[in-house]
């Protein structure tokens, strides 16, 4: 079973927080997911490790006290009373991990530091990156298919945790990095 994120945006304004009228990318990203809140740090499906655990930004800090109202409203709404598919008044931030991060603090992130990634890739991949050094496109965590081999690489952070960079373009045109974050929480 995977582990999902769902992200809101929010401002801050006159005084008190606002929900931001965009829908930042939800993408399956571990690497991504351990930078943001600790979460699936160096381990993916069952535990099968995925490589080097990062630092994250926080371990999760739950839901801000000054949650925008809009959010807080959108969240508190009962699950039973809501048709997911049909109503733009709800929204899931998940069943756990509940954090939040703000724009600076993704900003400030370095993305550039290296990263020691592991994963289990073709035997044709395999032999290509111990001949031309070419990381692997796609890999997998663990596979029972004949054919496959485990293998370690290193890359730039920001090239394993590619979500980090497209949340940040997404949301700095909201304001000020200090006055821009993400409220997040996860499932699986």
């Amino acid at each position: 079973m995977g582990t999902d994120i769902h992200i809101a945006a929010e401002f801050f304004a006159d005084g008190r927080w606002h929900l931001a009228d965009i829908r930042p990318t939800e993408d399956r990203n571990y690497r991504a997911f351990a930078i943001l809140a600790d979460v699936r740090n160096g381990y993916g499906f069952a535990g099968f490790s995925t490589g080097e655990e990062v630092v994250p930004i926080s371990e999760p800090r739950g839901l801000p006290e000054d949650i925008s109202l809009e959010l807080r409203n959108k969240i508190e709404r009962e699950v039973s009373d809501v048709d997911e598919d049909q109503d733009e008044d709800w929204f899931w931030l998940g069943d756990h991990s509940f954090s939040w991060v703000t724009l600076k603090e993704l900003m400030d992130y370095d993305l550039d530091t290296p990263i020691q990634v592991c994963g289990y890739v073709t035997t044709e991949e395999a032999q290509r990156y111990r001949q031309s050094g070419e990381v692997p496109r796609s890999w997998a965590a663990w596979t029972p298919q004949p054919g496959f081999e485990r293998i370690e690489w290193q890359v730039p952070l920001r090239d394993s945790a590619p979500l980090i960079q497209t949340l940040i373009d997404e949301i700095k045109g909201l304001g000020e990095p200090e006055k821009v974050r993400l409220v997040f929480g996860f499932d699986n």
